[in-house]
C-alpha cells in the first residue's frame, strides 16, 4: 500500500518531495530505487523536518496508534489507512488526539471515493431509491498467505476491521442512521493456519429501522496470482469463487452492483392495480481499465487528501465518524465471540468535544 500512495503522490502538482520511512532499512532502499525518492529508517527525522506536512500511515495494523500519534503531535496532517487500531481503546485516543490538537486526520476508507459506490450515494441522496431500508453485501476472497502478518491477532487485529470494515462503512454512508445492535455468527475456520475468522455471518438494525447483512467466507475462492495478459476481474477471479456483491432496497427503489460482472443497476418502484411493479431503469458498466476508480479508487483519495491539507480543508470523513466504523467492527466480533447481540451503546463513544 505503501509503494501505491507513493505513485500516487508523485502525479500531484502540488506535492515537492516525497520520503519513505520503514523500520527496515532494505526495504526502505529498495522504495528509494524503485521510486526514485528519498528515505530513512529513522522516525524522528522524518517528523522533524518542518518540510514533511502530511504522513500517509500504511504499516502493520499493531502500530497505526504509534504512528497517528507521533505525527498528530509533530504538527503533521494524518491519513491512516484502516482499520485505525487493533483495539477500540487505541482508536478513541487517536480519535481524541487529533480533536484535542485540532489537527487534520482521515481514515482511508476509499470506498467513499469509488464510483461505483458513489454512485449509489447518489442515487439515495437524490431520493432515487427512498429510504433504504436494506443492504446485503457477499463478499468471498480466498486466504491469506501462511505468513502473511493478517492471520495474527497480534499484528492485523481481527478479519472485520482488516478486511471488512469497508463494507460496513459504506453501509453506515448509505443507509445515514446510527447502528443500534449488531448480531454476528462465525461457522469453524476451514483455514487451519490463521488465528482470526474466516467467515461471517453479520447482521446490523439501525435507528431508522432500516437492517443490514454482511455474509464473507475466507476460503473456496481459488488463490489469485496474477497474470500481466489476462483480465484478473473477468477472466481469472469471476467464477472462481471470488464474490463482491451489494444489493441496497429502499421504500422508492433499489440498487445492485457487482464488482466481477462490472455492473450497477437500479430499479424504479410503482403501483399497478394488481401488484407492486418493479422496474429496471438504469444499467451502469465501465472497463476494464476503469476498475481502479470504481472499486478501490485510493488515486483520487490521496489527490483530495493532498489537496485538503494544501488549501487547509477538513478531511472529507472526519476521524470522529470513521470511529463509528471501528465500533460496529468491534461490536461485531464481540457478538461473533460471545454469541449474544451486542448493543452499540455498550462500547464507548468519543468523549471529547471540539
Amino acid at each position: 500500500m505503501g509503494g501505491t500512495v507513493v505513485q500516487h503522490l508523485k502525479e500531484c502538482p502540488q506535492v515537492s518531495g516525497i520520503v519513505a520511512y520503514d523500520i527496515a532499512e532494505e526495504r526502505v532502499m529498495a522504495t528509494q530505487e524503485a521510486y526514485h525518492i528519498a528515505g530513512t529508517i529513522e522516525l524522528d527525522e522524518v517528523l522533524g523536518d518542518p518540510a514533511v506536512k502530511l504522513v500517509f500511515v500504511t504499516a502493520a495494523n499493531h502500530v497505526h496508534k504509534e504512528l497517528v500519534i507521533r505525527s498528530l503531535e509533530a504538527g503533521k496532517a494524518v491519513l491512516c489507512e484502516k482499520p485505525m487500531a487493533n483495539t477500540l481503546a487505541d482508536a478513541l485516543e487517536m480519535v481524541e488526539c487529533a480533536e484535542r490538537l485540532q489537527m487534520f486526520f482521515q481514515v482511508g476508507f476509499e470506498l467513499r471515493y469509488s464510483h461505483l459506490y458513489a454512485r449509489v450515494k447518489e442515487w439515495i441522496d437524490a431520493g432515487l431509491l427512498g429510504d433504504v431500508v436494506s443492504t446485503h453485501c457477499l463478499y468471498n476472497s480466498s486466504a491469506y498467505s501462511k505468513n502473511a502478518w493478517r492471520n495474527t491477532k497480534a499484528e492485523g487485529g481481527d478479519t472485520f476491521g482488516e478486511r471488512l470494515s469497508h463494507y460496513v462503512d459504506l453501509t453506515r454512508w448509505w443507509v445515514g442512521s446510527p447502528v443500534v445492535d449488531v448480531f454476528s455468527a462465525c461457522a469453524p475456520n476451514v483455514v487451519p493456519y490463521t488465528e482470526v475468522h474466516d467467515n461471517y455471518h453479520t447482521t446490523y438494525r439501525f435507528a431508522s429501522g432500516a437492517v443490514s447483512h454482511l455474509t464473507y467466507y475466507m476460503n473456496y475462492p481459488a488463490l489469485f496470482r496474477g497474470d500481466p495478459l489476462r483480465d484478473d476481474i473477468t477472466d481469472l477471479q469471476l467464477g472462481d469463487g471470488h464474490k463482491l456483491r451489494y444489493i441496497i432496497v429502499g421504500t422508492k427503489g433499489a440498487a445492485e452492483n457487482d464488482v466481477f460482472y462490472r455492473r450497477l443497476k437500479r430499479w424504479e418502484f410503482s403501483d399497478a392495480p394488481d401488484t407492486m411493479v418493479s422496474d429496471w431503469v438504469e444499467n451502469l458498466t465501465w472497463e476494464r481499465k476503469e476498475d481502479h476508480y470504481y472499486y478501490h479508487n485510493t488515486t483520487d483519495q490521496t489527490r483530495d487528501v493532498v489537496r485538503r491539507v494544501t488549501e487547509g480543508l477538513p478531511p472529507m470523513t472526519p476521524a470522529r465518524d470513521a470511529y463509528e466504523t471501528m465500533r460496529l467492527c468491534f461490536a461485531a466480533e464481540r457478538s461473533a465471540d460471545t454469541g449474544r447481540i451486542v448493543r452499540l451503546d455498550e462500547l464507548p463513544a468519543p468523549a471529547f468535544t471540539c
